[in-house]
This record gives structure tokens, C-alpha cells and sequence, in this order.
């Protein structure tokens, strides 16, 4: 009896990833070809972005909203760990540490948007 519910229970998952692996494979390429033969083309995503200095801009200045976020965050941390040493040297070692990673970190993040900021500005100059 084990081994027949086994069997079926087999079978019933190879048929279930059959039925998804048609639904995620072959649906969405049949209507992308029913939307080729329609004339619409395919449609640009990111409403607004036209070009790659664009998109490099956009993208950056996301990422250095979250990197804002995550910095306050280790500052709060990196104090908290310098509260919690009450003066032992190893822990306050760990704790400055902490704070010096996340200097350099705000750091890196400021210096890639002033960096892409640079490059953006020089070619959409050079573009005239």
C-alpha cells in the first residue's frame, strides 16, 4: 500500500511541475508573439528612462537611498556598541571598528554617486 501511494504521489508531482513548466515557459512566449503581430512592440519598462546615463542615474540614486537608510542604521549600531564597552578595551576595539567601516562605507557610497555624477554630467556635455 506505502509503496503505491508513493507511486501516485510521484506521478502527481511530475505532472504538477509539467503544468507549471507550460504555464511559466510557454504562455508568456505565445503572448509575446500575440503582441508582436498585434504592432505593439514591445513596451520600455522604465517609464521615463531613454538612455543608459539615464538609467545609471536612476539606479544610483536608489541605491544611495537605501545605503542612507543602512548607514544611519550602523551608526546607531556602532553607538550602541560604544554605550555597551563601558570601557572595556576589547569591546570598545569592536566598537570603533564598527564606526570606521561604516565611515568608509558612507564614504564609498557618496564618492560612487559623485563618481557617476561626473561621468553623466561629461557626456551628456560631450553629446551636446
Amino acid at each position: 500500500m506505502k509503496k503505491l501511494f508513493d507511486k501516485r504521489k510521484k506521478e502527481l508531482t511530475t505532472i504538477t511541475f509539467s503544468i507549471l513548466s507550460f504555464i511559466l515557459l510557454i504562455l508568456p512566449s505565445i503572448s509575446h508573439s500575440q503582441q508582436m503581430e498585434s504592432g505593439s512592440g514591445i513596451q520600455n519598462p522604465l517609464k521615463g528612462i531613454t538612455s543608459i546615463t539615464g538609467f545609471v542615474s536612476v539606479l544610483l540614486g536608489y541605491v544611495v537611498r537605501i545605503g542612507a537608510v543602512v548607514a544611519v542604521f550602523a551608526f546607531i549600531y556602532s553607538g550602541y556598541l560604544f554605550v555597551k564597552a563601558r570601557g572595556n578595551p576589547k569591546e570598545l576595539e569592536t566598537a570603533k571598528t564598527v564606526f570606521i567601516n561604516t565611515v568608509i562605507g558612507v564614504a564609498v557610497l557618496l564618492g560612487a554617486q559623485l563618481i557617476a555624477t561626473i561621468i553623466v554630467g561629461t557626456i551628456n556635455n560631450i553629446k551636446g
